[in-house]
């Protein structure tokens, strides 16, 4: 907690104390910065996670099996994120605000911007590879969106990448169908006549609910989030 005199860092003492957790007193810009701090490390660590999802899906790998290995037994490797479309209204804002704030030279936010503003054109891509083994295109293909909010088990989608993914898709020429759990939308369908009718399904936010969908084998199936139970990363341990 902190305040601009000692009579508001008395407010906030009494307002959050009730609550009986700890309170740790910070200077005013100290407790600014811990924020923008805070925020930029998480983007920063799930721009990583997204930036070895590109070079795994541009090699043909499966991210999933080889972070799952990674991570077997190895406490270490405890906090490596899932790869993602990671979106919202404050972890990008407050990464950039970091970067004003030192005067752009916050590299490592900069280069997470960019790995995580481009997630939606990774799997644009990796859709049109998928489709290029089979001699299709993306033109006229019936592509849904399972889940357009920016995080699961919500109904907020501010800053979500999936509507960018959306876009990205009708430029391309697809016929794009969208369906959450959560979020209502002008033109959103429900889940089981998304299914019916796509030819490749994305995954743009992973809602519990989701792994247990039934899907068809022809289905191309695009899920950076390794959320669909038939498309989680299994590792052979011996």
């Amino acid at each position: 907690i902190s305040g601009s005199d000692a009579r508001a860092l008395a407010h906030a003492r009494a307002l959050f104390a009730p609550l009986g957790v700890d309170l740790v007193e910070l200077e005013l810009l100290e407790a600014e910065v811990a924020q923008l701090f805070l925020n930029a490390w998480r983007y920063v660590a799930f721009g990583t996670a997204n930036q070895f999802y590109h070079i795994a899906t541009e090699k043909g790998l499966s991210f999933g099996r080889i972070r799952a290995a990674i991570m077997h037994r190895y406490t270490r490797a405890s906090g490596f994120p899932g790869a993602g479309l990671t979106a919202g209204p404050r972890l990008f804002k407050d990464t950039m605000q970091l970067a004003a704030y030192c005067r752009h030279t916050f590299s490592l936010g900069h280069a997470a911007m960019l790995v995580n503003e481009t997630m939606p054109d990774c799997l644009l891509e990796q859709a049109k590879r998928e489709l290029a083994v089979q001699g299709r295109t993306l033109p006229g293909i019936c592509c849904g969106i399972l889940g357009m909010a920016f995080k699961p088990d919500s109904d907020d989608g501010r800053e979500s990448l999936a509507f960018k993914l959306r876009r990205l898709l009708l430029w391309e020429g697809a016929e794009v169908l969208c369906t959450d759990a959560h979020l209502q939308g002008e033109g959103f369908m429900d889940v089981g006549s998304l299914l019916e009718r796509s030819e490749v399904v994305f995954v743009g936010c992973p809602h519990r609910g989701y792994e247990d969908l039934a899907l068809r084998p022809e289905q191309v199936v695009i899920d950076c989030w390794g959320a669909l139970q038939h498309a989680r990363p299994r590792v052979a341990i011996e």
